[in-house]
């Protein structure tokens, strides 16, 4: 990035800070700790359908040796070793290809891979699935954290997490009640653990259609050179209302005052819509 470029991402993330924290960045919160609260959900079932695991005969309460997989210990090791390659490995496509794509992939994804779990009858795949599921809440963590931190004025970052958090674990208690309710039973003849993971990710599909909405972080586009997307990102962000950032950019370029009353006009990444998608 040339010092012309560079200076007017400065002045972007100067502006940035200087928002209020109003209505329409307290929403965009919201809707990354809607799908932040599911990531959790995911996470805390597997201590609370690992009773009715043991009981469908799927898995044992012991393990028989270090890598054996009949044990409720290798489905509980899946999920944190697939945590592990999802932040350390996975997490670092949002520096390349952007906050919003990893998080709203990473949603899908766990999602999917969840959604399959439930349909397995062996250990073998279950912990497999498990594994997936793992390396998409671990990419997932990273990214929301990275993208909360860049969108919200650096003034209100501290009860913006505190936010954040509260909302997503939330679902801690949630899943101990909707465990406590399903997994001694069996709806429609299948396990009831099954319903757990079902019902997580039926809520968990429609975040994702929610999040479509969100923008591209405006620093994560102005560090990239996509400075008119990052530029018109930013007056929305102070309106009364957010209704998508896609209507706001220009096809090209815009203007922006720059030092010693100079003007220029701003590269674009030509691509209109890599903020979202209009409400």
């Amino acid at each position: 990035m040339d010092t012309d470029n560079a200076s007017a991402a400065a002045v972007i993330n100067a502006r940035l800070d200087r928002l209020p924290m109003s209505w329409p960045i307290w929403k965009l919160v919201l809707m990354v700790a809607l799908g932040a609260w599911f990531e959790i959900y995911d996470v805390f079932f597997t201590a609370y359908i690992g009773p009715g695991l043991v009981r469908s005969g799927t898995f044992t309460t012991s393990t028989v040796n270090f890598f054996g997989f009949a044990g409720l210990g290798a489905f509980v090791a899946a999920m944190f070793a697939g945590l592990f390659v999802g932040t350390l490995v996975f997490g670092q496509l949002a520096d390349r290809f952007g906050r919003r794509v990893v998080f709203t992939g990473a949603l899908l994804w766990y999602t999917a891979a969840a959604a399959l779990l439930a349909c397995q009858h062996s250990a073998e795949w279950i912990i497999f699935f498990r594994f997936l599921t793992g390396i998409g809440a671990g990419a997932e963590i990273v990214t929301i954290d990275s993208y909360t931190t860049e969108l919200v004025p650096a003034n209100s970052r501290g009860k913006s997490f505190a936010f954040l958090q509260a909302i997503q674990f939330s679902a801690v208690p949630t899943v101990a009640l909707v465990a406590w309710y399903f997994v001694p039973t069996a709806p429609l003849g299948l396990d009831g653990w099954r319903w757990v993971i079902w019902i997580g990710c039926l809520g968990a599909t429609a975040v994702w259609f929610i999040r479509l909405g969100l923008p591209e972080s405006p620093r994560w586009l102005a560090q990239r050179g996509c400075l008119a997307e990052a530029d018109a990102i930013v007056p929305a962000l102070s309106t009364r209302s957010w209704r998508g950032p896609a209507r706001l950019y220009p096809s090209r370029s815009l203007t922006l005052p720059w030092p010693k009353s100079r003007t220029r006009v701003l590269p674009s990444c030509g691509n209109p819509d890599i903020g979202g998608e209009p409400s």
